[in-house]
């Protein structure tokens, strides 16, 4: 792979200068030979002096015109040193192209949130998030981090991209269980005066109220959850409901169900197999929210 390397950036070079890079490695060459056989032939003549001068012509001549093999010859301390220098070049390029991008990165991400600060509508959208994420997610490795370090800054995203979707999908079971609440308490305010707490009809309203009052209050926690708590601990917000409203969680289950390898897939590998469906339902809910419905 070196040798390639090296034979290709010479075909690179223009016709002259690689000419001119032969002949003069082969003028080294038989310069370094003619001074190695006159130092040889001095040293049998007992010429110390001029054998000396001669052999180390030679070998420095013979080391200039081959220089150019020690990048591919196998145990030589300057071939290894040159290849790591080479080796360290190359990874700080890379980091330096990396740290660029991540810089014009974290610039439009400051310039924007300081742009839209107290502004109304101003969350990002899923679609941008997701973009965003994917960046950081990219440069990230690119620069070498750990795949625990990349979850660990990127986890505050996938926690808010969780929440966004199971409040979503948690939205008309919501609205089911404040609308069965909201017609117990208006049985209970008919109820006639004085109200007896000994009523048996007072009582079960009374408990059936607070039952579902716990019941939303749950589906509101969502908002708290942990990364990890998508989705197990989400789905079995629609377990053990009251009857009256067990239509309305069944159905908020099947459809939750679908999203489930979606979190577990966003929670372990950062990325998403199927955005379209996720920016699709939390555009909808936000939009129903800004609606007032």
């Amino acid at each position: 792979m070196q040798k390639m390397a090296e034979t290709t950036s010479l075909e690179k070079m223009p016709r002259p200068a690689n000419l001119l890079h032969g002949l003069t490695n082969w003028a080294l060459f038989s310069a370094g030979i003619v001074n190695l056989v006159v130092g040889t032939v001095s040293a049998i003549n007992a010429q110390t002096a001029l054998a000396a001068t001669s052999l180390t012509a030679g070998l420095v001549l013979l080391f200039g015109a081959t220089i150019d093999r020690f990048e591919s010859l196998k145990g030589l301390g300057v071939e290894a040193k040159t290849r790591q220098l080479d080796q360290k070049i190359h990874q700080a390029d890379l980091a330096l192209s990396r740290l660029k991008e991540l810089a014009e990165l974290t610039g439009a991400s400051l310039v924007d949130l300081h742009s839209k600060m107290g502004r109304w509508d101003s969350a990002p959208t899923p679609h941008d998030a997701y973009e965003l994420a994917q960046k950081v997610r990219s440069i990230m490795a690119g620069l070498g981090s750990e795949a625990t370090q990349t979850q660990q800054a990127l986890k505050p995203w996938v926690e808010t991209a969780c929440r966004d979707l199971a409040n979503a999908l948690v939205s008309p079971f919501r609205r089911a269980v404040s609308e069965e609440r909201q017609k117990l308490e208006n049985e209970r305010a008919s109820i006639p005066q004085p109200l007896n707490p000994n009523d048996p009809v007072f009582a079960r309203t009374t408990a059936a109220i607070f039952e579902l009052g716990t019941l939303y209050q749950r589906t509101n926690d969502v908002s708290k959850f942990d990364a990890n708590d998508f989705p197990d601990r989400f789905l079995k917000i629609f377990d053990n409901v009251p009857a009256t409203v067990a239509a309305s969680a069944a159905h908020a289950r099947t459809e939750a169900t679908k999203f489930a390898p979606g979190m577990r897939l966003l929670r372990e590998k950062l990325e998403l197999d199927n955005p379209d469906e996720w920016f699709s339902m939390i555009d909808e809910h936000r939009n129903r929210e800004r609606r007032g419905g």
